[in-house]
C-alpha cells in the first residue's frame, strides 16, 4: 500500500495515522470517563498540543539546549501550527482503509 512513497513520506504516513489514532483513542477515552462534551475536550487536547509545544521548545533553547539542530521560532511556529489545525478541520478526510477499525478475520 505505502510502496510508492519515498521512505520520508512512508514513515511521515506511519507517524500521522499512529498519532491521530492515539488521539482519537484518549479522546473517546476522556469523553467516556468524564462526560464532557467534545469541544470541551478538543481545547484541552489543543491545550496540551501547545504545552508540549513550550516545552519542546524550551528543550530547544538556552545554553543547554538539545543539540539536534532545531531552533524555535515561536511566532513561524504558532502560525504553521494554527494553519495546520485549520486545514485539518476544513477538509473532510476520505474513508482511508488504514484508519478503518477492523471487523473481523477472513
Amino acid at each position: 500500500m505505502l510502496a510508492h512513497l519515498s521512505e520520508n513520506e512512508r514513515r511521515h504516513e506511519e507517524a500521522q495515522a499512529h498519532i491521530r489514532a492515539t488521539i482519537m483513542n484518549e479522546f473517546c477515552e476522556v469523553m467516556r470517563k468524564t462526560g464532557l462534551p467534545p469541544m470541551v475536550v478538543m481545547r484541552l487536547a489543543a491545550q496540551a498540543v501547545g504545552s508540549i509545544y513550550r516545552e519542546t521548545a524550551d528543550a530547544h533553547s538556552g545554553p543547554a539546549a538539545c543539540p539536534c539542530g532545531w531552533c524555535p521560532r515561536e511566532g513561524t511556529d504558532v502560525d504553521v501550527l494554527c494553519a495546520a489545525l485549520l486545514a485539518a478541520c476544513t477538509r473532510r478526510m476520505g474513508r482511508d482503509l488504514r484508519s478503518m477499525a477492523i471487523a473481523g478475520t477472513a
